[in-house]
């Protein structure tokens, strides 16, 4: 039988309760208890309006498969989110568009960026330059071309396997020095997207040598280029980046001309503070970077001068 006598050495005081004290003391304890926890779970305002972060991915004309584009997106993201304490989402297909949007939910602020062009005109716009890949001169544009067979240091042109394309056979197939193809009535351009940026800078290129473009073809991406100029033997001259000409050249290819460019960017929108933007170029530059750098297949980033850029596009638009 409960008794409501507590038991106490000799000595002591007998404190006597009453089953209604001893209920009223256990809600008590019950809702002491249940309200602290509940204010330990509840988040600080400040932390509750913390909605996650968005980050742009503009990849261009990339070559990399998706679950590898993916693997850049998201080691990228991370070291901004670690560096500035905050949840960062990667969104891919990021442009100008995108990066003036007007609601706070689908605000941009950071990007990464690999064509130069977007990369400018971002920062005509307020955006800010956090870091830019480090040895990346090599990256840019190439015109690629065949090697003609049995004739060394010249190069393949026209012929039949332009039907390929849609094109007249027409045009007699023959072998050129490289220095004669801007003038050759047998060239034939090759480039992936119409507008791209590789297409612009293919027929500045193309223009710096002739007085005029030869015909020019498009297909969706530079893997199509060689695909077509490998596989179905179409002798035409190629725009590619070096991603691709590489191992282009390592078949046995011919690189006519290179241009490189100021290439992959890390930015921060005009909102976002500069103390944030010092911590997020700090992990960049430094070893918190260095699994996004193996995806990117960079040797690491550097601070990098938003001129490069600006002369990049008045060299563009000249």
């Amino acid at each position: 039988m409960f008794s409501s006598h507590l038991h106490t050495e000799p000595g002591q005081t007998r404190p006597i309760l009453s089953f209604a004290a001893v209920g009223m003391l256990l809600v008590s304890l019950f809702c002491g208890g249940l309200a602290a926890r509940q204010a330990e779970a509840a988040p600080t305002p400040a932390v509750a309006s913390a909605a996650p972060l968005l980050m742009g991915f503009q990849f261009g004309l990339a070559a990399e498969n998706q679950q590898a584009l993916n693997v850049i997106g998201q080691t990228l993201s991370d070291v901004v989110s670690n560096a500035v304490n905050r949840k960062v989402l990667w969104l891919p297909n990021f442009d100008l568009k995108t990066a003036q949007a007007s609601s706070d939910e689908s605000r941009y602020s950071f990007a990464f960026v690999k064509p130069p062009n977007l990369t400018a005109a971002l920062l005509a716009k307020g955006w800010q330059l956090v870091a830019v890949g480090k040895d990346t001169m090599h990256f840019g544009t190439d015109l690629i071309a065949r090697q003609c067979p049995n004739q060394a240091g010249k190069i393949l042109v026209g012929g039949g396997s332009l039907s390929v394309l849609g094109l007249s056979t027409a045009v007699p197939e023959t072998c050129i020095s490289p220095d004669a193809v801007w003038s050759s009535p047998s060239a034939v351009l090759l480039a992936p997207q119409k507008g791209s940026l590789v297409d612009m800078i293919a027929q500045k290129l193309w223009l710096g040598h002739a007085k005029q473009l030869p015909k020019v073809v498009h297909v969706k991406t530079q893997n199509a280029v060689t695909g077509l100029m490998r596989d179905m033997h179409v002798a035409a001259i190629g725009v590619v980046t070096p991603v691709v000409s590489k191992q282009w050249l390592a078949e046995g290819g011919v690189l006519l001309q290179h241009q490189p460019m100021p290439m992959w960017a890390v930015l921060a929108a005009p909102s976002v503070p500069e103390d944030s933007v010092a911590k997020v170029r700090a992990d960049l530059l430094g070893a918190a970077s260095e699994r996004a750098n193996k995806a990117l297949g960079l040797t690491g980033w550097e601070a990098g001068s938003p001129k490069a850029y600006a002369d990049f596009l008045k060299w563009l638009k000249s």
